[in-house]
């Protein structure tokens, strides 16, 4: 349950942030805005590209806006890549291969299958971010290989982040901004402590 008490530690920290509720009623209210959106995504990218560089947990200021909105669209794309099409797939093809399954069963296998492509949207958000190159994307064989890692070491944090999303659902601005800024926080720093013992990550 090691990293149980590091996700704990993480988030503890995180909340006990003075700035942590305004900034996260700040980022939640703009995820309610389409194209507004983004420049919450590009806080959240900011904040894991100060954790990945220098191994610290920051809330940054909200300056640089038009830097903040291009850094949005760069984890939107990421996002769209490795998260909303793997999705779309998984419920196409889970509705083929068993066209009478009932409805609670395909939540079960879309639940389980969401929480695979978020472990996998966050192993290539890391891989990106190594040089914002969008080709790193295309690295599917080590992805993968990250992604499969994260979702062992990781798989209660991944549930939780799942539970959160599905409980803030009717608030949809606050369950994309919490989520994202849980897992990605969660997965950079999983991946930042391997680069750090070895440089086996991305």
């Amino acid at each position: 349950f090691r990293f149980m008490s590091n996700f704990e530690n993480l988030l503890t920290r995180l909340i006990q942030n003075p700035r942590f509720f305004l900034t996260f009623l700040v980022g939640s209210l703009l995820c309610f805005v389409p194209i507004v959106h983004l420049f919450a995504f590009g806080y959240i990218y900011r904040m894991t590209k100060i954790l990945r560089v220098n191994g610290t947990l920051e809330l940054p200021e909200w300056e640089e806006p038009s830097r903040l909105f291009i850094d949005g669209i760069r984890l939107t794309i990421v996002l769209l890549v490795y998260g909303f099409l793997p999705i779309t797939l998984g419920l196409i093809i889970i509705k083929l291969l068993i066209p009478d399954l009932a409805y609670t069963s395909v939540n079960i296998f879309l639940g389980f299958w969401k929480i695979a492509v978020l472990s996998l949207l966050c192993s290539a958000f890391y891989r990106y971010q190594r040089n914002q190159n969008f080709y790193e994307l295309l690295n599917f064989t080590l992805i993968f290989r990250m992604a499969v890692a994260f979702f062992k070491s990781n798989f209660l944090a991944l549930v939780l982040c799942y539970g959160l999303a599905f409980l803030l659902s009717p608030l949809y601005g606050f369950s994309i901004f919490s989520v994202l800024l849980v897992a990605l926080i969660q997965s950079t720093y999983y991946f930042y402590g391997l680069d750090i013992k070895g440089g086996r990550a991305g």
